[in-house]
């Protein structure tokens, strides 16, 4: 007679057909009795009712596998993996294979009961904005741009595969509100001053000479005043005059965004590298602008940008400018003598330092900055109408309530219920009696209103009943926050207001019309970001010893080129298949250097054609994906393989077993070899082998890339003799073979039908801010095949999932 686990029941069952172990009916009765087999064979004897060995029993546990008894399961599958189970003396011993069968078996049902837990929907669905999306919403909401990353701002949010939205995972903590209140009483006191705060422009030269400096008569006598300049030099030079705002003539007005220009020339060596302007608030640790800049001295130009400054009244902010251009710093540099920088081309001091040919030419990379002025605080037509309907002008508990309920309204996404509006008037009122000024009462109803939940959480259904169906007002939240990451607007307010937006050919009108609007850039940021785990770049810090080459501007150049590539793919109507290869990419000046790509000068992502010689194409050839798949030491083919598995194949690896020893580096005095050479070992360790057949050659593919993505031949390592040539060949468990990693991504073209699977399992995840369950899978095949009608297009993808009955449900 079997033990009571061996009997499996019809729900355990249909887990097996789900997962591919019972395929079809007539296969059941076999590959169930593998299952029941290792167990029976290879656990009952010690863990039953009658012997329970380290009083842990196998007999008894839920054939519910990831929904039932998931600690003990965890257990086995950890025991099974660590080889510990069954122990060495006992016999028979199973395979490799029959382990990693049993261990993928586990590992994929966990994994279903966890994204079951994740996705649990009660009547009312609570799910909190991210910190990225607080900010645009209250930016929309109030016109104040309240800089959530600053010292003593939000949390960062945790992360679940990447993904920043997940419902589960944003909880709300102590710490959290206490966060939230004094982030509501920052942007409160912003919008609405103590005293107005009036509009100011100021301006001056980057370098003043005063009358009683040494050389203030020769250049008057020369009409040369006005033309002196600042020059920065070397990367160890700061401009630190920015700050306009001085003396009680010139008092800074207070916080908010300012616009700030600087008129400059930027000189590039001759087969050098242009001067790049940093703009850095140090205060804040904030950059406030970065570009490459080449303008010749008599042709100088005007760079503009905004920028938000939290400081109140008369402390303005420090704002400082570099030439981030790796040139080391120099005792005699011109900026630092007391000699008027006017043009490069007058004579330099004999201690200065020589930053000219003979020809006249620059040596190095030289910012000159001529002038700047800066204008603010700017607010909107459109945003100091909203905050002046949010505060009541007259001084009555009825003024209050109707200002309160326009911030309310807006703010919840929704119509306000019966008496919800009482609560912040009673707030108020509490405030009034205490002895608060009216306005200060109404500012903190107010802050009540931000720190609501109604306001901080997404929340979808009824109380009173099991609806499954979004109303237009929950679809035009879920709709805004796809795409703008961003409350409603008044046109989507409209809508949900009349009942018109689950009107198919109206929701297809917004999402034209919200994918042509700018703020549909967020989206494009934010999900690849999140799909491509983009957040992870730079995690570990290259070794600069290693790679002198690494620097910010180039890691924030490869995440750029991530980015730029998915929305170039999405906004030409591009293929899924760009993303597994493409003959194109975005780059920027500093990326072109790294990849050597010539003639790109203009500092802005574009697009540009590859050449085989490039070794580039897709995202998988990405350095930042490459990068993050890396220590910062060497490259890591196993995580590298994962990363493959899981974001473009949608198949999560089992984890590793504890205490695998690392591979370590070779010693100095033995043959040098490589990381594959090594990984070789993990091939016939029993508990390693299954899975690491199936994840490394994913990885081995692109083997020819190092720790930062550079393509090599030959990997640099440790040990005697040359560098061993690398070698990027691999087999799929499956048989088919390839040589290098175009070969490679040609397979995956292959599979296309996998691939689009996954993308739109990714993305609907990210719009729907919850794991995918097999309730969704009828919603999910229905757009996978509108994708194969249209070519797999992922404009296509995305507006079939926005039209979808998965998106209308909660």
């Amino acid at each position: 007679m079997s033990p009571p686990f061996l009997n499996i029941k019809p729900t355990a069952a249909a887990l097996l057909v789900s997962c591919g172990l019972l395929a079809t009916s007539a296969s059941a009765e076999r590959l169930d009795a593998k299952v029941e087999s290792f167990i029976e064979t290879h656990c009952i004897t010690c863990h039953d009712e009658d012997a329970a060995n380290g009083d842990f029993r196998v007999d008894n546990l839920s054939p519910k596998v990831g929904f039932e008894d998931t600690p003990q399961w965890v257990e086995v599958m950890e025991r099974i993996q660590s080889g510990e189970m069954p122990p060495e003396d006992a016999s028979p011993q199973p395979t490799a294979d029959q382990r990693a069968e049993i261990i993928e078996w586990i590992a994929a049902r966990i994994k279903e009961g966890e994204s079951a837990r994740m996705a649990k929907r009660d009547r009312v669905s609570y799910r909190r904005l991210t910190r990225e999306e607080y900010v645009y919403t209250i930016r929309d909401l109030i016109g104040v741009e309240y800089d959530a990353s600053d010292p003593g701002g939000l949390f960062e949010d945790p992360q679940w595969h990447g993904f920043e939205r997940i419902g589960s995972v944003l909880t709300l903590s102590p710490s959290h509100i206490e966060k939230y209140i004094i982030a509501a009483e920052v942007i409160l006191d912003e919008a609405y001053p103590e005293q107005p705060i009036a509009y100011v422009e100021a301006g001056k030269r980057a370098a003043e000479v005063k009358q009683n400096a040494p050389h203030f008569q020769r250049l008057h006598a020369d009409g040369l005043l006005d033309k002196v300049r600042f020059p920065l030099t070397t990367s160890g030079q700061i401009y630190r005059y920015s700050n306009p705002w001085r003396g009680p003539e010139r008092r800074f007005p207070g916080p908010g965004v300012y616009e700030i220009s600087y008129t400059v020339c930027g000189l590039k060596p001759v087969n050098g590298i242009a001067p790049r302007m940093a703009v850095i608030e140090p205060e804040l640790d904030r950059v406030l602008f970065q570009q490459d800049i080449i303008a010749s001295e008599d042709a100088p130009v005007t760079v503009t940008f905004r920028a938000h400054f939290p400081n109140p009244p008369g402390r303005p902010p420090t704002i400082h400018v570099m030439n981030q251009n790796k040139v080391p710093n120099h005792p005699r540099t011109n900026a630092g003598s007391r000699i008027p920088f006017i043009t490069t081309g007058h004579r330099r001091a004999p201690w200065q330092m020589k930053i000219t040919n003979q020809d006249g030419s620059p040596r190095y990379p030289i910012l000159i900055i001529d002038s700047l002025s800066i204008r603010g605080p700017i607010v909107t037509d459109q945003e100091q109408r909203r905050r002046e309907e949010y505060m009541a002008t007259e001084e009555s508990l009825t003024a209050a309530g109707d200002s309160l309920a326009r911030l309310a309204g807006r703010a919840f996404r929704r119509p306000l219920k019966a008496d919800e509006l009482q609560i912040y008037l009673r707030i108020v009122k509490g405030e009034l009696d205490a002895g608060e000024s009216f306005r200060n009462a109404v500012k903190t109803g107010m802050v009540a209103i931000l720190c609501s939940k109604s306001f901080l959480f997404i929340a979808e259904g009824d109380e009173e009943s099991d609806r499954r169906e979004l109303n237009d007002w929950e679809l035009a939240t879920r709709l805004s926050y796809l795409l703008w990451s961003t409350m409603p607007d008044d046109e989507l307010f409209s809508l949900a207001e009349n009942g018109q937006l689950r009107d198919r050919s109206v929701l297809q009108q917004q999402f034209d019309r919200m994918l042509a609007d700018p703020r549909s850039e967020r989206f494009m940021r934010s999900f690849s970001s999140q799909w491509l785990n983009l957040r992870k770049v730079g995690m570990f810090p290259p070794d600069k010893n290693l790679y002198p080459n690494y620097d910010d501007h180039l890691e924030q150049s490869m995440i750029g080129e991530s980015r730029a590539f998915f929305a170039e793919v999405l906004q030409q109507g591009l293929t899924l298949r760009e993303f597994i290869d493409s003959d194109w990419t975005m780059v920027n000046p500093r990326l072109a250097r790294f990849y050597g790509i010539p003639e790109v000068t203009e500092d802005h992502f574009q697009r540009v054609a590859l050449r085989p010689e490039h070794h580039r194409g897709g995202l998988l050839t990405h350095a930042s994906v490459l990068s993050l798949t890396s220590d910062g030491t060497r490259h890591r083919p196993v995580h590298r393989g994962a990363w493959v598995s899981e974001v473009f194949l949608g198949k999560d690896p089992p984890p590793p077993p504890a205490n695998v020893d690392p591979i370590e580096p070779t010693p100095t005095d033995a043959p040098k070899a490589t990381l594959r050479m090594k990984l070789e070992a993990h091939k016939h360790h029993p508990n390693c082998a299954s899975c690491h057949r199936k994840i490394d050659p994913l990885g081995l593919a692109f083997d020819h890339y190092n720790a930062i993505g550079q393509w090599r031949t030959h990997e640099k390592v440790e040990g005697t003799g040359d560098d061993p040539p690398v070698d990027a060949s691999g087999q799929l468990p499956d048989g088919r073979s390839f040589a290098d990693a175009k070969e490679f991504q040609q397979l995956l073209m292959a599979d296309l039908d996998a691939f689009n699977r996954t993308f739109i399992e990714k993305l609907a995840i990210y719009g729907m801010r919850r794991t995918m369950t097999i309730d969704d899978h009828e919603g999910l095949d229905a757009i996978a095949a509108i994708s194969r009608e249209n070519n797999y297009s992922v404009r296509a993808i995305l507006e079939a999932f926005v039209l979808s009955d998965l998106f209308q449900k909660r």
